[in-house]
């Protein structure tokens, strides 16, 4: 599978327990669709929010989400570099979703950069990350989104990533002059 599909959901209460599990139910029982992961904001999203990242073959999951669940965004992806499978996240800490406005003319450049870079970046000493997907949109386009999603164990590693080696450093450098705007959102993965 390599097709993705991102949505930021809202639901009435901040109380999210329950929305959790109905999104989980509701995905196992949609066929060729596998649930990616559910993450919790812990900062840049409202408190009564959910990001639900789906896997599938086909180019949309074709999940029809319930009345009571409102789509703040939804972007239909397709994996770069990452992941190389669609198993399902696991493991505990900060996740961090970055998303890039750029031209779509640039989306191989970004993916070359980051994949150089992440060669050092993910051997830093003082810290521990990982990229875990470099998404493109479907239709690039002049003014798109590319979407990436990083994990760290912590802030503190997430706060000594910012200092990692020249190497990395240099690269996301040039990756970033080839973007328009960036935004990010530190979340927690929904391990229940």
């Amino acid at each position: 599978m390599s097709f993705y599909t991102k949505r930021r959901l809202a639901f009435a209460t901040q109380d999210l327990q329950q929305p959790v599990q109905m999104l989980r139910e509701f995905v196992a029982a949609h066929a060729g669709t596998t649930l990616w992961g559910i993450w919790h904001g812990v900062f840049g999203m409202a408190s009564n929010e959910l990001m639900l990242v789906t896997a599938h073959d086909e180019q949309e999951d074709g999940l029809a989400l319930p009345e009571n669940v409102r789509v703040a965004e939804v972007y239909q992806l397709k994996a770069t570099a990452r992941p190389t499978d669609n198993m399902p996240l696991s493991q505990a800490g900060i996740y961090v979703f970055r998303d890039f406005v750029l031209d779509g003319k640039d989306i191989e450049e970004v993916v070359a950069l980051s994949s150089a870079a992440w060669q050092t970046f993910e051997a830093g000493e003082n810290y521990a990350a990982q990229p875990m997907g470099l998404f493109a949109p479907q239709t690039p386009s002049a003014n798109c989104v590319m979407h990436l999603l990083t994990w760290y164990p912590d802030f503190t590693s997430w706060q000594n990533s910012r200092e990692s080696g020249p190497e990395a450093l240099q690269r996301f450098a040039a990756r970033r002059a080839l973007t328009y705007s960036t935004n990010a959102v530190a979340t927690r993965l929904d391990l229940s």
